[in-house]
């Protein structure tokens, strides 16, 4: 674990290895930071290895979209009488994007007058974004899974004091915001339980970032292992979630599949060169949808792009090629379709909304 401070801006590092790290920006302002990797701008709206998928922009500039920071930085290590200089990606794994349970609409995180808030658009385009929190700072947000609520990260204190608390707000009416969780502690990550009476989410801590719960109803808080990006399988009973979580060994990081019932854990996606995170369980249980860090090649530099895995970790495949930063991907409910972010086709780097349909990749 490693904490850098620079005047307000913190982050704290989850993993970092030469073909991919992973982080959580504990700072806002960062939202939408720049590419840092490279001056030249991408604006070709794919790939050529993207030939034949169906890709739909569903909101423009003006929406000032807000995605993961990440940079590109160089790292040395002494190698006999040697030092290797390898490159580091490093990115924000929480979640910029959620859609709604019966796919009528998404909620991303947008920008105005410097404050940082949640606004709620018809996947099916027309009408304006409508915004449904009037905060400051909010981060990292989720549907219940009946529809009804948003909840999501809010940055409070000042100074040293600075951390986020877990909040809930009803969809379509009222102004009226409960407080989840709050500690002297950063609760990030929240994601409701299938049965929507509990409420997961990750804590900061000196050593990283563990897995709790709060009981809705009783405010009952449960601590488990560690691990951030908590991510339900479909069904109502299921007691399975799948976590981001930093290598043993290394400071790569890898996804886990935890048995809440049994308290057994298993590593379910790990590669010796690169990190992932970020899961998403597909709404039949079968697939894992995950952001991943991309080599570098001659033909584009090393960047954030979408992967696909079987739940138990086989059959890799990588879905996005783009240049740009692709990343926060989720599932629509009929299972055919994802929604993410992305800076693919913006002449300043700036995110959008995406749509793209994986149902040929799907077996």
């Amino acid at each position: 674990m490693m904490n850098v401070s620079k005047t307000s801006m913190k982050l704290t590092v989850l993993g970092v290895i030469a073909l991919g790290t992973a982080l959580s920006f504990e700072s806002c302002n960062l939202l939408n930071q720049g590419v840092t990797y490279s001056t030249e701008i991408f604006t070709t709206l794919t790939a050529p290895e993207e030939g034949g998928v169906n890709f739909t922009q569903l909101t423009k500039e003006s929406d000032i979209v807000q995605g993961p920071a990440y940079q590109l930085t160089t790292e040395s290590a002494q190698n006999g009488n040697e030092i290797v200089r390898t490159e580091v990606l490093m990115w924000n794994t929480a979640t910029f994007l959620s859609i709604s349970p019966d796919g009528k609409n998404f909620t991303f995180l947008g920008n105005n007058n410097n404050s940082n808030n949640l606004y709620i658009r018809s996947t099916e385009g027309g009408a304006s974004a409508v915004q449904r929190t009037f905060r400051n700072y909010v981060f990292d947000f989720a549907y219940s899974p009946d529809g009804k609520f948003l909840t999501f990260s809010d940055r409070v204190g000042v100074g040293s004091s600075e951390n986020y608390n877990i909040y809930q707000i009803e969809v379509t009416k009222g102004n009226a915001v409960r407080q989840i969780a709050a500690t002297d502690a950063s609760e990030l990550n929240p994601v409701y339980s299938n049965d929507a009476k509990t409420l997961f989410y990750s804590r900061s801590s000196g050593s990283g970032y563990s897995l709790w719960s709060i009981d809705l109803e009783s405010g009952l808080q449960t601590q488990y292992s560690e691990g951030f990006n908590p991510c339900f399988v479909p069904g109502k009973t299921s007691k399975e979630l799948f976590v981001t979580r930093s290598a043993k060994n290394s400071s790569r990081t890898e996804i886990w599949k935890i048995d809440l019932e049994s308290g057994s854990e298993t590593q379910v996606i790990t590669d010796n060169r690169r990190s992932f995170s970020s899961p998403k369980v597909s709404p039949n249980g079968k697939y894992l949808l995950v952001s991943g860090a991309t080599p570098k090649t001659n033909a584009r530099p090393m960047n954030l792009d979408l992967y696909l895995f079987k739940t138990d970790g086989t059959g890799e495949t990588q879905l996005t090629f783009h240049p740009g930063t692709d990343a926060s991907a989720v599932w629509a409910p009929s299972g055919k379709e994802i929604y993410f972010i992305s800076t693919r086709g913006s002449a300043t780097n700036k995110y959008n909304v995406w749509r793209m349909n994986v149902e040929q990749f799907l077996n």
